[in-house]
C-alpha cells in the first residue's frame, strides 16, 4: 500500500486578470487569481513542495524591458507572507525541503525556486526542452523568466519521463480517463500526471492524503473549478499564448469527464479562489 501524504494548500501572492479574458462568458471586471502551493509531507521523506508561487524576485526580474511587460500584461501582488515565512510557522526550513515537484516553468511557479537549494526538482522532459529551444523574446510571450531558475537547476532536475509508469485505469475516475502516471519517488505515493497544453510539458500531481482524501492538483490545466462545471474554457487571447491549443481542449474535457465520474476525487486548480477557500483550514 502506498504511503499516504499530509496537504497543506498555501498561497504565495495572486495576479489579477479580467475574467472576461480568463473565462468565456466570465464577467467584465478585473479578478484576482491566487498563486496557489502544495505543501506535501510524506511519512519518511519529510515536506516538499507542488510549485514555490510568486516571490519578490519576480518583480526584480521584470524590471527591465522586454521584461517589464510581463509584469504590465499580469500584474502581481505580494499581499501575503512570504512563503518561508508559511514554512516557518509549521516548523519547516528551507533546507528541510527535499523535493519541488513542478507542475510548469511559468514564472508565477518558480519564482520562489531559488529559496530551496538543497531540493531535487521535478519537471517534464517536455516543458525543458520547450523552455530551453527558445529565445529571450520567444521565451517571454509563453511566460517562461529563465532569470528565476536557480543557476545549478541542470544538476538538480529530474524529469519526470525517466520515472516508472503506473497504469492508472480506474484509479482516477470511475472510467479511468487518466490512464497513467510517472512513480515520481518510486513508491507510489506522489504520482505525476501529464496535462498538456497549457505547456508542452504540464505535469499534475496525484496522492491520497492522510485522512484518505485521494487529490489530483491541476495546476493551469483549468483556472477554475467553476469553467470545468459550466464548460467555461478560457478565450482565444488567453489561449494564443499556449503551447498547443488542441491538447489543451483535450485535457479540459478529460477533467470535465472526470469531475462528472468521479465526485470523491478533489481536484484543486492553482489559480481557483473557490478551492483555496475551501480547504485552506480543512484537514485533509
Amino acid at each position: 500500500m502506498s504511503p499516504r501524504i499530509g496537504f497543506h494548500w498555501l498561497r504565495a501572492g495572486h495576479c489579477r486578470h479580467p475574467e472576461c479574458v480568463v473565462q468565456r462568458g466570465g464577467r467584465c471586471r478585473v479578478v484576482d487569481y491566487p498563486s496557489l502551493v502544495g505543501l506535501l509531507l510524506h511519512p519518511t521523506r519529510g515536506p516538499m513542495l507542488f510549485d514555490t508561487g510568486h516571490h519578490e524576485r519576480f518583480l526584480e526580474v521584470t524590471r527591465p524591458f522586454p521584461e517589464r511587460f510581463y509584469r504590465w500584461v499580469t500584474p502581481v501582488a505580494l499581499d501575503d507572507a512570504p512563503l518561508l515565512e508559511q514554512l516557518a510557522r509549521l516548523g519547516i526550513g528551507s533546507r528541510d525541503i527535499g523535493h519541488v515537484f513542478l507542475s510548469h516553468l511559468h514564472a508565477d511557479h518558480i519564482a520562489g525556486l531559488r529559496d530551496f537549494p538543497g531540493a531535487r526538482v521535478h519537471a517534464m522532459r517536455a516543458e525543458w526542452d520547450d523552455m530551453r529551444r527558445r529565445g529571450r523574446i520567444g521565451a517571454l510571450r509563453h511566460g517562461f523568466l529563465r532569470a528565476l531558475l536557480p543557476p545549478n537547476i541542470e544538476q538538480r532536475l529530474e524529469f519526470a519521463e525517466h520515472a516508472d509508469r503506473i497504469d492508472l485505469q480506474g484509479a482516477l475516475g470511475d472510467r479511468g480517463e487518466m490512464k497513467s502516471g510517472f512513480d515520481l519517488l518510486g513508491d507510489g505515493s506522489i504520482v505525476g500526471i501529464p496535462l498538456p497544453g497549457h505547456t508542452a510539458g504540464q505535469m499534475g500531481l496525484a496522492f491520497e492524503t492522510q485522512g484518505g482524501r485521494r487529490v489530483l492538483l491541476l495546476a493551469d490545466a483549468c483556472w477554475s473549478l467553476q469553467a470545468l462545471t459550466v464548460n467555461q474554457p478560457p478565450t482565444w487571447l488567453a489561449t494564443s499564448i499556449f503551447a498547443d491549443r488542441h491538447a489543451y481542449r483535450d485535457t479540459f474535457h478529460t477533467l470535465q469527464a472526470l469531475r462528472q465520474s468521479d465526485s470523491d476525487l478533489l481536484m484543486l486548480p492553482s489559480h481557483c479562489n473557490a478551492s483555496w477557500e475551501s480547504i485552506r483550514h480543512a484537514a485533509l
